[in-house]
């Protein structure tokens, strides 16, 4: 039985954030280009993606969010080129070896709660990772990232979730959020090319870990960088 989501699971850090290895698990429908595709009439199955996965390697399989921005840039949804900037600078300690992909969009959740969300946490918990950072794409990929970062939860590893649809992730209960205010579906960290806000979002996310709060609490954050109406990437060096 999985636990009542009035029980929100949650493990402190115990690891610095320069000292700790991230991994990412995300629901947006991310998956290799040689790998198959996900049934987008719904699909419980994941992808392993390997800690050294290029950006240009990825690619979206879903049919229920719009994720043209992702096409452009996959670390709208999957901040893996992100992620390794700070490794690089060691704010981290270091990229996972392994990544999880995830299409949200399921018809069966007894078998997402009793088998799929386990194994997926077990298999992350069993890599080098010291913490995960989760997305999602659509509504009800927010809730189902939000069940996977229980489940990690309660397996010793600290999750935060981004999340851009908290109407429909606060339903599921999950530990930790960062929830940046009026980002569309796909727009995880921000939109195509927005690095530097990309950046900033990701960082204000790996800053939940250090917190001490009480689990289950959002962090709702307004962008001025961000703007939903626009398609192609904007000037964070202007105004």
């Amino acid at each position: 039985m999985p636990m009542s989501k009035r029980c929100i699971p949650y493990t402190p850090r115990s690891r610095e954030l320069a000292d700790s290895v991230i991994a990412l698990v995300s629901t947006a429908g991310v998956h290799l280009r040689e790998q198959e595709p996900y049934n987008v009439d719904g699909d419980n199955t994941w992808r392993l993606l390997p800690g050294d996965v290029s950006a240009n390697q990825l690619m979206v399989t879903h049919s229920h969010y719009n994720h043209q921005d992702a096409n452009q840039d996959i670390n709208c949804v999957f901040p893996i080129d992100r992620l390794r900037e700070l490794a690089a600078e060691g704010i981290i300690g270091g990229v996972n070896d392994k990544h999880l992909g995830f299409m949200g969009y399921t018809q069966n959740f007894r078998d997402l709660y009793e088998r799929v969300a386990p194994e997926m946490a077990k298999l992350i918990s069993r890599s080098k990772a010291d913490a995960v950072v989760l997305t999602a794409g659509c509504p009800l990929c927010h809730r189902v990232a939000a069940a996977l970062a229980r489940e990690i939860e309660m397996t010793g590893l600290p999750t935060v979730f981004i999340s851009v649809a908290p109407d429909q992730t606060k339903q599921a209960g999950p530990p930790r959020v960062l929830a940046p205010q009026h980002f569309k579906l796909g727009n995880s960290l921000g939109g195509p090319g927005q690095r530097d806000l990309q950046r900033q979002v990701l960082l204000d996310a790996l800053r939940r870990l250090e917190a001490r709060e009480e689990p289950g609490r959002f962090w709702e954050i307004e962008y001025p960088a961000y703007d939903s109406s626009q398609w192609q990437p904007i000037n964070l060096q202007e105004g």
